[in-house]
């Protein structure tokens, strides 16, 4: 039991930490402009599309297997006398589905993040950073930026 917590996790932090890369461009490669921008070839944004197909189709059957996982166990647990055994035995399943989809999405990253050059990754962190900006976010994440009047008086 310990091993499997300490497992999940692992593999939570892992995925939240690759996540955060691609959470303001989940889908980067069909902005055309960032394309261009960031410098990806044709090639490139057609194994990236690949990927992100093949990984949508396994998402779905994921979350699909996931639910049918937990009106399972809700209906166990309905039951006047429900049978631990069997709950149990849902859990676990419920959260190996739960890991593989996470292990899906972060192997989906990595593997983006390779077919990107390092100018590549450096120029779309860069992109985020600036876009964080102009919305207001900051990379601190301090909220937003002060109304332009407090800038104009900043700088007289």
């Amino acid at each position: 039991m310990k091993k499997l917590s300490i497992t999940l996790l692992t593999t939570l932090f892992l995925f939240l930490f690759i996540a955060s890369s691609f959470a303001k461009f989940p889908c980067f490669w069909k902005d055309k402009k960032l394309v261009k921008e960031i410098g990806l070839s044709e090639k490139q944004v057609n194994t990236i599309q690949d990927i992100s197909i093949n990984i949508k189709k396994k998402m779905i059957k994921l979350r699909a297997d996931i639910e049918l996982k937990e009106v399972d166990l809700k209906e166990i647990l309905d039951c006047d006398n429900p049978n631990e055994g069997k709950a149990v035995g849902l859990i676990k399943e419920i959260m190996k589905l739960k890991t593989d989809a996470r292990i899906a999405k972060t192997k989906q990253m990595i593997t983006i993040k390779k077919t990107l050059t390092s100018e590549q990754l450096e120029k779309l962190e860069e992109i985020k950073r600036e876009r964080a900006m102009r919305k207001g976010s900051g990379p601190e994440g301090k909220g937003k930026a002060p109304p332009k009047q407090k800038m104009r008086r900043m700088k007289q």
